[in-house]
């Protein structure tokens, strides 16, 4: 008998495998991730205003996530617009602002097909703590952040 899909959308759930193509071509994945610090992962649609009003809020507060993983992450075939995005948000003034593409099925898995952005916040040993979705004031989520 086979057994259910995990549910990666429920408070609690673990994070699913992550393989993250970086803007600057690396490849990251679960275990490059600090151990020690929550993770923060924004799913996005680099042509959508919504998203990159949210990513210059979070431009604006890095300071507060000094201790959080934050990753900025878009579907595989948006990859083409990641640098109009980059450009358009200023995300070079932010080397820390880490944004790429999915390539593991990631948002698939995790996506809540609400709005856009969505941001999915996981504690130190990866389990979901908080999905916001559409445009998110930091004070929403400062609680759950380092």
């Amino acid at each position: 008998m086979k057994s259910a899909a995990a549910n990666y959308k429920a408070p609690g759930s673990p994070m699913p495998a992550l393989r993250y193509f970086r803007r600057d071509g690396v490849l990251l994945t679960n275990k490059d991730l600090n151990k020690k610090a929550p993770v923060i992962i924004m799913l996005f649609n680099p042509t959508c205003e919504h998203c990159e009003d949210e990513a210059r809020m979070l431009e604006a507060n890095l300071k507060s996530f000094k201790e959080t993983t934050l990753l900025l992450m878009a579907a595989d075939r948006m990859l083409s617009y990641i640098p109009y995005f980059v450009t358009n948000v200023k995300a070079d003034e932010y080397p820390s602002l880490q944004i790429g593409v999915d390539s593991s099925d990631f948002i698939n898995q995790t996506f809540l097909y609400q709005s856009l952005p969505q941001i999915n916040i996981y504690d130190e040993q990866r389990r979901l703590v908080k999905i916001f979705t559409g445009t998110t004031p930091v004070d929403s989520f400062q609680a759950y952040i380092r």
